[in-house]
């Protein structure tokens, strides 16, 4: 018990000794940060195994005035060029990123997870 009690008032009076030591706190300033504003994350819609590549252009919800713009990068002139790169898929790819320009929601980005 002596033992014990010896231990415990050596390791205050360490603890009490190092908090006496301690070097006064510095406060440090730093200019102003500026965040830019991030940009809009993309939408993800999971898709199915059995769903066909015709499919897709009813998974997206277009709005009334919105068209898409560019697939996996590649810009498309329209809606009918568009339609026929998604029909046009040889293999099933993991994924199909999509550009959507217009509508009340300016420019979306709408991802498609295939499985």
């Amino acid at each position: 018990m002596l033992l014990f009690r010896s231990l415990a008032i050596g390791l205050l009076g360490a603890c009490c000794l190092l908090l006496a030591m301690r070097p006064p706190a510095q406060i440090i300033e730093r200019d102003r940060l500026v965040y830019r504003q991030a940009a809009p994350s993309a939408t993800l819609i999971d898709v199915a195994a059995g769903v066909a590549p015709t499919q897709l252009g009813g998974l997206v919800k277009l709005q009334r005035d919105e068209h898409v713009t560019a697939i996996d990068d590649r810009p498309v002139s329209g809606d009918l060029d568009a339609g026929a790169v998604l029909a046009q898929l040889d293999a099933r790819p993991a994924f199909i990123d999509l550009e959507l320009d217009g509508g009340a929601s300016g420019h979306r980005r709408v991802v498609l997870l295939l499985h």
